[in-house]
């Protein structure tokens, strides 16, 4: 994943990502807006047609509220 731009433009850290694919008619941009706008807001990227979550930026302490938050979306989806 990128570290971001200011001092360290370009640079990288090597990472896991999770991929949500695309699932029936919902595209990558509808999952991602709905992540967004979940009672606990989910900021991913999309890369060819996919949502991506990069753990690297969620705090252990964090991870029970994403799976929630992952559950609740997969709900919606349905």
């Amino acid at each position: 994943s990128m570290v971001g731009g200011g001092s360290l433009p370009g640079d990288g850290l090597p990472t896991y990502l999770v991929s949500l694919p695309r699932r029936g008619r919902h595209t990558a941009q509808t999952v991602a807006r709905r992540l967004r706008g979940l009672p606990v807001p989910v900021i991913a990227r999309i890369s060819e047609d996919a949502v991506l979550l990069d753990p690297r930026t969620v705090l252990p302490e964090a991870d029970p509220l994403i799976v929630k938050s992952l559950h609740l979306l997969a709900a919606e989806l349905r």
